[in-house]
């Protein structure tokens, strides 16, 4: 059975490179834990993941997207190729 966070994690990567609503996140998530578990993929799962908040009407909107690693910028990596392993 999957964790709550690989299942948000399983969305993100179904999703690549695309705006997702933050309430897409309620379900797989826990409705009141989807903000954290977005957080756990950034930091245990190191996912790129980026917020932006719109205006729709009177409401905000909070969404996010996911950038798999072949897709980030070289400048994005290279500081990754100076840590050497021992």
């Amino acid at each position: 059975m999957l964790s709550r966070r690989d299942l948000v994690a399983h969305l993100f990567k179904s999703h690549p490179g695309v705006w997702l609503d933050g309430r897409e996140f309620a379900k797989p998530g826990g409705v009141y834990a989807w903000r954290t578990r977005i957080a756990e993929c950034r930091t245990v799962l190191g996912m790129t993941i980026k917020n932006r908040r719109r205006k729709v009407g009177r409401a905000t909107v909070s969404e996010y997207r996911y950038t798999p690693p072949s897709e980030l910028p070289a400048e994005s990596t290279a500081d990754l190729n100076r840590f050497e392993l021992r």
